[in-house]
């Protein structure tokens, strides 16, 4: 399982992913729209 949490701002989203045991799996500030969301796929 993961878990992904995701501090949302006007122009960016830092997120980060965990696994089940609470390890940090990835961590990013990723931009607003589309670029935003294909580079949260790649992670």
């Amino acid at each position: 399982m993961l878990f992904v949490g995701d501090d949302w701002a006007e122009d960016h989203h830092d997120v980060e992913v965990q696994d089940e045991t609470g390890r940090r799996l990835a961590k990013a500030r990723l931009p607003e729209g589309l670029t935003g969301i294909t580079r949260l796929h790649e992670l």
